[in-house]
């Protein structure tokens, strides 16, 4: 049987693309020091139950990102059905603004998948919509239907996939993604935010010697970002956590606590197919000042699903159950987290206590 959580997350992943560039350039090397977690083979112990369920029946097709905007509200980002980008009141429990659902004119969007907080603007994020490979700033002053929706760049050119995108810079990021030769690239910008150069970063992959298009899918890989500077990168299918500072420099690697391990073939005439255990390993992540948050997957469909909180040095703080759980984020003091639960009919947001 095909995996449903990677359908769904292929089917959540951004096509940004940008102005080509031959500059191979990558960041000075720096001695990594290696954190290991202490190994877990048993089940796990901690399983949290979610509080309460935001969202009416008809507000939610298919989640791809949840942001935390402030303590207030919510971002969220819709692949299907409505398309849209929307805002959910955190206290009511309920969505009180959309952007998109015809992915036509100014306000609309055609399936935002990612976005970014803007390192010149508290109030600016950039939204990364698919399929129309662009992105948009979008300043969130005011209520929200008064959103000033600024002008869509184009970012043709690029090898696929990124991820969430790392400032570096006012007018430079680090995008990582699903690269097939490589993990990172480095991406500058002009002052109007339209890109002017892009070279990859040279980053140790996992799966670097299969053909394509195994290699691509077998490198995922997922970003937490720490507001103050710095990010952590988490591959789907490798053990290995890295800890990289605001310049994108290499400070450690961490060895999460569970196993990860892909389940793959290729068939006689060299395709890549998915085996019956797929979903193993990593499949999502989420940054806050003090911790980073995985989302780990147990096995095909996902029967056991947990939340992995490492400190910023690398430490494993805790490990605790959910289920059915795709898009996640938690608030900026760690006490509440929210998820979106794909298999509650109607698919709602979830929310966790964090606090004990």
């Amino acid at each position: 049987m095909g995996s449903r959580i990677n359908r769904v997350l292929a089917s959540g992943l951004v096509l940004l693309a940008v102005a080509c560039a031959e500059n191979n350039d990558a960041p000075p090397a720096r001695n990594a020091i290696s954190v290991k977690a202490p190994p877990m083979t048993g089940p796990v112990q901690e399983f949290l139950e979610h509080r309460r369920l935001l969202g009416g029946p008809d507000d939610f097709g298919m989640l791809v990102m949840i942001e935390v905007l402030n303590d207030e509200y919510l971002l969220v980002g819709d692949a299907a059905g409505n398309l849209h980008l929307g805002v959910v009141d955190i206290g009511r429990g309920t969505m009180m603004a959309r952007f998109g659902s015809h992915g036509e004119g100014p306000r609309e969007f055609q399936g935002p998948h990612r976005v970014a907080r803007d390192p010149a603007s508290d109030d600016t994020w950039w939204v990364y919509d698919f399929p129309s490979w662009t992105w948009t700033p979008v300043t969130m002053q005011g209520d929200a239907s008064s959103w000033s929706i600024g002008e869509r760049y184009s970012m043709e050119g690029m090898p696929p996939v990124p991820e969430t995108p790392v400032w570096i810079g006012e007018n430079e990021a680090l995008v990582h993604g699903m690269f097939a030769d490589f993990a990172m690239a480095r991406v500058t910008f002009d002052r109007n935010r339209r890109v002017t150069n892009w070279n990859p970063v040279e980053v140790p992959l996992p799966f670097k010697d299969l053909p394509e298009p195994g290699k691509r899918q077998l490198n995922r890989s997922f970003v937490a970002v720490r507001p103050s500077g710095g990010f952590a990168v988490a591959f789907q299918y490798d053990n290995e956590i890295e800890l990289r500072d605001e310049h994108g420099l290499l400070t450690s690697r961490v060895t999460g606590p569970r196993e990860v391990t892909p389940d793959y073939f290729f068939d006689d005439e060299g395709r890549f197919h998915w085996g019956e255990n797929d979903d193993n390993g990593y499949i999502g992540a989420y940054g806050t000042e003090r911790a980073f948050y995985l989302l780990w997957c147990g096995g095909a469909e996902c029967p056991t699903m947990a939340i992995h909180q490492f400190d910023w040095d690398g430490n494993l703080v805790r490990e605790f159950g959910i289920s059915g759980v795709l898009a996640f984020a938690v608030s900026s003091n760690d006490d509440r987290m929210w998820g979106f639960m794909h298999e509650n009919i109607p698919p709602l947001i979830g929310e966790w206590d964090l606090s004990n």
